[in-house]
């Protein structure tokens, strides 16, 4: 006997599929072909689709076919995407439970690109529901910033491969908010794109009839829109060079909305072509400006232009806006007598090229440099709170990937890898597929090539390598008193800390014992020593007399809250029983 559901009309059963999870679907199909044949309906695996996943690696056009009615192929994508999330998934808990091998499992989920960040994001938020929450949060945590970094650069090389496509300026841009994105829900380059849409749609709704107004006024009034509204500039007395001002996607997302004036310049210039003017940031010294010309064959009154017209720029063509300060326009000749003043030795090709649009690669460059000038001027903490590491890394990456080629100042380049290595090397060493498939190429023609190739193949073989284990039982280490995971204080400087490891004496060069004084210690450097991290997130390697055990009940919640997420990478969890973080080193402390 048949059921009355099948007797519906199939758009009728798709509906009422739509309301199930994906894998009831999927059941249903299994009871009869008159559902099966109506759950294969394309509208309803592309609503599983969105529903589904929020981020999309770019492979996948997935912007396009949505738009696309004729694409059907929506079952096939949602199971490909579901196939990424099993892999993505299974590779991080490897790296989670197996501490050898952890670059390779990187690998495969960096090989899934954008499509990882589903998975990788609500592995993070999901964290305390994990029996190893800590190690999770933090191996999330990393996994996502190397997969957004890689989005970063790889947007880089497209704009150093072939500049002039659409938005080149803003993508650039945009990309370095990548590199500090973490694990913030908003933020990344297609929701900045899409809140720089929504400002166009806001002028749009303030003047209804801007279509009709002249080039030089549709700019006034888009400026003018943009500053009542606190989009551009800087409001509130806040530092001008404060970290968050120097950032496309936090000056649209963060609630101040404050920008320099390249980022200012770039937002109304974005603004400005939905609306028919030709509107690029040039790099005027000091002050980034907007040069606007009107659509080909036109002044800037909207009249026709003769044909014996001039192709030279000039105050009927080109007008120039400042939208960080006013929405008033500025004239070509003004600026050019100003700058007379501010760069007398500018030569004429010099002056010509500060008035015309800056490429992509110029103002990525002016920025990069803009965020590594920040902290000298405003050393306190932005408004906005931004990793001044994952910052300067952004910074260095990009004055590396994005250098000129042929290379005209190699001494530069040079200076910059050593220093964008240095901060890999100390800070972001899971970048290595990074590293190897961006930079490793660009260091061939270098002197020195050779030693950035044996540091990759170094890197990568030590992930296969065990550490020595260090057994407890080993009278060679029978003075070692404290154990991995326990909590203690510093005797002398009063820090809290915790133990991810140890030696029965001080193991370091003879020049870090000198400078550190080691041997005036009371029991100098014969004495067992402890690698800790400490709460300000530094690590630092401990003589055990200045170690003052805490137990149980001194470690309350703010203690435990009190250490950086990057305590994962030692632990597990906290047992509040012991006292101590359950050890996710095992293989180096089988015993502790």
């Amino acid at each position: 006997m048949s059921s009355p559901l099948t007797q519906l009309p199939n758009e009728v059963i798709q509906v009422i599929l739509s309301y199930l999870p994906y894998d009831s679907n999927t059941a249903v199909q299994q009871t009869c072909h008159r559902l099966a044949d109506a759950a294969q309906e394309p509208l309803l695996w592309k609503k599983y689709c969105q529903d589904s996943f929020r981020w999309w690696d770019r492979r996948h056009d997935f912007p396009a076919k949505l738009r696309d009615g004729s694409f059907v192929g929506w079952k096939d994508m949602f199971a490909k995407r579901r196939r990424t999330s099993r892999t993505t998934r299974q590779a991080l808990d490897r790296i989670i439970s197996e501490e050898l091998g952890r670059l390779d499992s990187m690998k495969i989920i960096l090989e899934a690109g954008y499509d990882a960040k589903d998975d990788l994001f609500n592995m993070f938020w999901d964290a305390p529901r994990s029996p190893n929450h800590l190690a999770q949060k933090y191996w999330s945590h990393a996994a996502l910033g190397c997969v957004q970094r890689l989005l970063a650069v790889e947007e880089w090389t497209t704009i150093k491969a072939a500049e002039h496509y659409p938005d080149a300026v803003e993508r650039s841009l945009s990309a370095y908010d990548m590199f500090i994105l973490e694990e913030r829900p908003q933020g990344d380059m297609s929701e900045i794109f899409a809140r720089l849409d929504s400002y166009v749609a806001s002028v749009r709704d303030a003047c209804p009839n801007i279509d009709e107004l002249s080039p030089r006024k549709k700019a006034s009034v888009i400026a003018e829109h943009l500053l009542e509204n606190k989009w551009v500039g800087i409001q509130d007395d806040r530092h001008y060079h404060s970290l968050d001002h120097m950032f496309l996607g936090v000056s649209v997302f963060s609630t101040n909305r404050n920008s320099i004036p390249l980022i200012s310049a770039v937002i109304f210039c974005y603004v400005a072509r939905r609306f028919d003017l030709r509107a690029e940031a040039c790099s005027y010294p000091f002050h980034v400006h907007a040069v606007v010309q009107p659509p080909p064959g036109f002044d800037l009154d909207g009249h026709p232009l003769p044909e014996s017209a001039s192709q030279e720029p000039s105050d009927l063509t080109h007008l120039y806006m400042d939208p960080f300060h006013n929405s008033e326009p500025i004239s070509r000749s003004r600026l050019e007598t100003q700058l007379k003043f501010i760069n007398p030795g500018a030569t004429a090709a010099q002056s010509v090229a500060y008035m015309s649009p800056a490429s992509a690669r110029d103002l990525s460059v002016r920025t990069a440099h803009n965020i590594l000038s920040s902290p000298s001027h405003d050393p306190d903490p932005p408004l906005h709170p931004i990793n001044a590491n994952l910052a300067t890394y952004a910074a260095l990456f990009s004055l590396v990937i994005l250098a000129s080629h042929p290379i005209r100042h190699p001494a530069h380049l040079r200076q910059h890898l050593a220093v964008l290595t240095q901060h890999f090397l100390e800070y972001f060493d899971l970048d290595i597929h990074l590293f190897e498939t961006h930079v490793l190429p660009l260091t061939y023609t270098l002197p020195d090539s050779r030693a950035y190739r044996n540091l990759i193949s170094q890197l990568k073989e030590s992930d296969h390598e065990s550490r020595p284990a260090k057994y407890r039982s080993d009278p060679r280490n029978s003075l070692v008193k404290y154990g991995i995971g326990q909590v203690f204080t510093h005797r002398r400087r009063g820090y809290l800390a915790v133990i991810y490891g140890w030696d029965p004496y001080c193991r370091m060069q003879e020049q870090w014992i000198t400078m550190n004084q080691v041997d005036r210690l009371p029991n100098g450097r014969h004495q067992p020593f402890y690698n800790v991290l400490v709460e300000d997130e530094s690590t630092r390697y401990v003589a055990e007399e200045n170690v003052m055990l805490l137990s149980a009940s001194d470690i309350t919640e703010d203690r435990i809250n009190a250490f950086p997420i990057e305590i994962g990478k030692w632990f597990k969890r906290y047992d509040p029983e012991t006292g101590t973080f359950v050890s996710n080193v095992r293989d180096e402390y089988p015993e502790d």
